[in-house]
């Protein structure tokens, strides 16, 4: 039995079906929340059971985010959490790849189906969570945003502009008791993303995906990565009443990689 930290609380979930966005709607599921759950592909989403809603809704459309939404608020449901977990296939913007190797549309690609996705649905969100006089926006990073390592150009760029966009709707949107919050994460083993940097990056330098991984880990002073389940609690504490009175911070779940 969980702490039930989310009893009497409804989160929205877009991204289920990836590994995190699954992970993340169980765990506020084992804390008591109603959990409505979404992604550009239903069949990613089976497993998660709890889940009042299994919806298709493409993140990155701002009038079928808005709809579904707005669908949810129709059966007189206060939307208190929502968070994104969207992203992109890493090969279609060469992650694990030299900079000159990038182009610019590659470049964009994960500002525009990372940072732009969790724009559209913190927008969409806020509507409703200024009506109902409160709710928590929960924003996902990486260590990457700060390290920035080589061959992770546009993935580097996006979790950075991610952050900033944190803070700065963190400010516009505490008085109307909106919290934003940004979860900065380690590496989490179980990812396909981390999976293929770890194998395109370390073919850079002459390392095995395994040897890539280990460099990393010697590079965290708890000495391992993380998991899923250990990112989605975070994110329990940052949609809780223990988190209250935090807004534009980003979480630092990064086992000292990062220290700020």
């Amino acid at each position: 039995m969980k702490n039930q930290l989310l009893i009497d609380k409804t989160a929205v979930v877009f991204g289920a079906g990836g590994t995190l966005g699954k992970q993340v709607a169980k765990a506020f599921i084992e804390h008591g929340a109603r959990v409505f759950i979404s992604d550009i592909n239903t069949a990613l989403m089976s497993g998660i059971h709890g889940a009042e809603g299994v919806d298709k809704v493409d993140a990155l459309s701002e009038a079928e985010v808005g709809e579904y939404l707005k669908g949810i608020a129709a059966k007189g449901i206060h939307i208190d959490i929502s968070i994104n977990l969207s992203g992109s296939d890493p090969e279609e913007y060469n992650h694990g790849r030299p900079a000159m190797e990038v182009s610019l549309e590659q470049l964009l690609i994960p500002m525009k189906t990372a940072t732009g996705t969790q724009f559209v649905t913190a927008k969409a969100g806020f509507k409703h969570m200024y009506a109902n006089n409160g709710g928590v926006i929960i924003f996902i990073t990486s260590t990457l945003s700060k390290i920035s390592p080589p061959f992770t150009t546009a993935l580097t760029v996006s979790h950075a502009g991610t952050e900033a966009l944190v803070r700065t709707l963190a400010n516009e949107w505490g008085p109307g008791g909106v919290r934003v919050i940004g979860i900065r994460s380690e590496a989490m083993t179980e990812s396909p993303t981390i999976n293929y940097t770890f194998a395109a990056t370390g073919a850079n330098v002459g390392l095995s995906r395994e040897e890539m991984q280990l460099s990393v880990e010697e590079q965290v002073p708890l000495r391992r990565l993380t998991s899923g389940m250990e990112t989605a609690e975070v994110a329990v504490l940052a949609a809780s009443d223990l988190a209250g009175f935090m807004t534009g911070a980003i979480l630092n779940h990064s086992g000292g990689h990062v220290l700020d």
